[in-house]
């Protein structure tokens, strides 16, 4: 198991999003983390989910877009708890785009408990 993998993961994710922003291309690094995400072992990945699940809980709202994408995309369901979580959170926050990023939470927990 790589004890690397969270630091990896962070600093491949800031590289791919300047990226993508000097690329003027938003889907640039969500095809980056996916594609790496798709990369790793079963040990990784479990590693990697763990990481996900802290970027739901972050206040940057790109880290846990993208945290968001991977764990549909992925059907992580090992993320509910971090995402009832988040929705909790979203709930009762004042930023004009929590009501959108509960709303695709509320998405993904649904289409996770269906799994």
């Amino acid at each position: 198991m790589n004890l690397e993998l969270p630091n990896q993961m962070r600093l491949f994710r800031e590289r791919v999003d300047r990226e993508s922003r000097s690329l003027k291309d938003p889907y640039h690094a969500l095809e980056c983390l996916q594609e790496f995400y798709s990369g790793l072992d079963a040990d990784d990945r479990l590693r990697a989910d763990a990481v996900l699940m802290d970027w739901t809980r972050s206040d940057d709202e790109g880290l846990r877009f993208d945290a968001l994408v991977l764990i549909d995309g992925f059907k992580i369901v090992a993320a509910i708890g971090a995402l009832e979580s988040l929705a909790a959170r979203l709930e009762s926050a004042s930023t004009p785009g929590a009501p959108y990023e509960l709303l695709k939470v509320q998405r993904i927990l649904q289409g996770l408990r269906g799994c």
